[in-house]
């Protein structure tokens, strides 16, 4: 997580709430803070400048004007730009902002935990749930025994009676969710491992899993999705495109879709 963007999103959970003030202007409007004075930050933030200066040096700048440079050409919206433009502009970021946020590491252990699990079950509740619709979708057709699970009381059902050899695969941008957390808690007290796919770094949901992919910050896109975010479209992509590559995985999926042809 090299950049200031990306410092931000791992640390947010653990900022004061003066410091997520900043943190949530900065992320979305990054162009614009590289062009502010430190005082017309402070005044924006509703902050003091000494705040803002030992908020620099927490995402890993000597100072304010270090972050300055660092967040300095990160945005590809202009003033004056219509809508369309805006969107598509939006979009490069985003996909930008989340192969910054990809270590080859994490994917490849994520990969490795797929592969070794008996049974996958994919947790998300209100957005989150469309992904873990989503990937559950993809898993399936290359012959994964997986379930996508999003109403939170049969969650915690699912999460008493796993096994250990099962995996967790929970959706949470914020990580702090109360269902999906106890969810994923009861599952590890099972012997069932856990991997995340989150917006923000230090949070419980971090402390327990086995592995972590990030997504964007959702104000990173200044909202504009509120469903299926593009980054998790991505990370669900890549995982499909890593499978597929096997030949007996891209046999399956082909039948798959021989199958509802045919219907």
């Amino acid at each position: 997580m090299a950049s200031v963007l990306n410092e931000i999103q791992s640390i947010y959970a653990n900022l004061s709430d003066k410091e997520k003030n900043i943190a949530d202007y900065i992320l979305a409007n990054p162009e614009e803070t590289s062009r502010s004075h430190i005082q017309e930050l402070a005044e924006a933030t509703g902050v003091s400048v000494s705040t803002i200066t030992r908020f620099a040096k927490k995402v890993s700048c000597q100072n304010f004007v270090e972050m300055k440079v660092k967040l300095a050409g990160g945005s590809e919206v202009k003033e004056g730009d219509g809508n369309e433009q805006k969107l598509i502009a939006s979009y490069r970021e985003m996909l930008a902002d989340v192969q910054s946020l990809t270590d080859p590491k994490p994917f490849e252990t994520v990969v490795a935990h797929l592969i070794k699990a008996k049974r996958i079950f994919i947790y998300g509740l209100g957005s989150s749930g469309l992904a873990a619709q989503e990937l559950n979708y993809r898993l399936s057709r290359m012959g994964f025994v997986s379930e996508a699970v999003t109403d939170p009381h049969l969650m915690i059902i699912r999460s008493t009676l796993l096994e250990e050899g099962d995996l967790i695969v929970a959706f949470s941008r914020s990580g702090q969710t109360k269902d999906l957390l106890q969810s994923a808690r009861k599952g590890k007290e099972q012997g069932a491992k856990l991997i995340a796919f989150t917006a923000f770094g230090e949070t419980p949901l971090t402390e327990l899993a086995d592995a972590v992919l990030w997504t964007v910050h959702p104000l990173r896109s200044n909202f504009i999705l509120t469903g299926l975010d593009m980054s998790t479209l991505y990370l669900i992509d890549r995982i499909s495109l890593h499978f597929l590559a096997d030949q007996n995985r891209e046999k399956m999926y082909l039948k798959t879709i021989e199958a509802i042809k045919e219907r």
